[in-house]
This record gives structure tokens, sequence and C-alpha cells, in this order.
């Protein structure tokens, strides 16, 4: 996979820790931190993808390249995260360096539903 180029990364992210607590009377309340900002470019992936990613339950429905930092990094976003933007959230599956290297993350994601 190549790296972004000038200009491609035009997704303006917010990147959350998403925790489940217990609430009050039984249920879950999802609770989640402010968040690190990040520029990214979003990939939506085809039908392909999708499906055969379904065969594994573990459905990714977009990809995100974000440029590393100390905050945001392969081994810092965990599943236990979500992804924020354009009133969407995207819940974290996949995640690694692009290429090996330390300049891009790349996120693989799964839409959960609007804001």
């Amino acid at each position: 996979m190549k790296e972004p180029a000038t200009g491609e990364m035009t997704f303006r992210a917010t990147i959350k820790g998403w925790q489940d607590m217990p609430a009050m009377g039984g249920g879950i309340t999802q609770t989640f931190d402010a968040g690190q900002p990040a520029w990214a470019k979003r990939e939506p992936l085809g039908n392909a993808i999708f499906f055969g990613t379904k065969q594994v339950d573990e459905a990714v429905t977009d990809r995100f390249i974000i440029r590393r930092t100390p905050a945001l990094t392969d081994r810092t976003i965990t599943g236990e995260h979500v992804i924020e933007g354009e009133g969407q959230r995207f819940r974290v599956k996949r995640v690694s360096a692009l290429n090996g290297g330390n300049k891009f993350v790349v996120i693989e994601a799964e839409l959960i539903g609007n804001v």
C-alpha cells in the first residue's frame, strides 16, 4: 500500500478510547475519552473485502491512514478505540504500521452508526 499523497488526508477524525461500564439498573453505558484529533485518508472498502471479512466475523467497512504521532501508533490504538468524524462512528478492528514503517498507521474499522 502506498503512502497518501499531498492533499489526500482530508477526513478530520478523532480517535477516542471506548469503555463499556455497567449501568444502574442493568445494561451498559458506553463512555469515550476526549480523544486525539488526526487528519486521515478514508478509503471505503469494496463489497468483496467487506464480505470476505464477514466470513471470519471481522466486518471491516473502511480503512483509514493517519500520520503516526507519539500518541497515535500501531501499538497505542487498539480494538478499545473508535474513530469519529463527519457525524459517524467507526469501531477499530485492526491496526498496523503502513508497510512496516514508522511514518503512517493503517486502521481498519467497521461503521457502527451516527454520532
